[in-house]
């Protein structure tokens, strides 16, 4: 779970900053036009993001297959990465089969964009549970329990 936590949090980071070039031109201009921020916000952080996207993939899905990842953050983030990687696929397929000029890979970046809202919700997810401090396993509220237990021996908790 760590590694698909660490590799989700550069993968999502990635995808925030391909989301911060494109999402303010298409709101100002309706269109995305290249600038000098195309190189530091979109061409370096589509492949470091889907290279992150793999290893988050691999490390998800070896985590689920063993069953040591049971709850909802790491399933998302899996399918999150998986469908990064899905997305990516088509695109690369797409621009490359059907006689096409290649101006569609310009879109790649794109697959960054929408697989990592999955994942970064994952993120969250992962985040607020741990905050909470709920058992995966159990569903018990450890930290509550915890505190209870310091004050009364006759809290209720086990």
């Amino acid at each position: 779970m760590k590694v698909l936590t660490s590799v989700s949090v550069v993968s999502v980071l990635c995808g925030v900053s391909v989301w911060l070039f494109v999402v303010p031109q298409l709101v100002g201009t309706g269109m995305v036009e290249p600038g000098p921020l195309l190189g530091p916000m979109v061409l370096l952080p589509t492949p470091v993001g889907l290279i992150a996207a793999l290893v988050g993939t691999v490390a998800g899905t070896i985590g689920l297959v063993r069953r040591t990842d049971l709850r909802w953050a790491g399933a998302l983030m899996t399918l999150g990465q998986v469908l990064t990687w899905i997305l990516a696929v088509a695109i690369v397929v797409w621009s490359q089969a059907y006689g096409s000029t290649g101006w569609e890979l310009l879109i790649l970046p794109a697959s960054l964009m929408l697989g990592q809202v999955v994942v970064a919700s994952g993120l969250i997810s992962a985040m607020v549970t741990r905050r909470r401090g709920i058992d995966a396993e159990s569903g018990k509220d450890v930290r509550s329990c915890d505190t209870l237990s310091r004050r009364s021996s006759g809290s209720g908790c086990a």
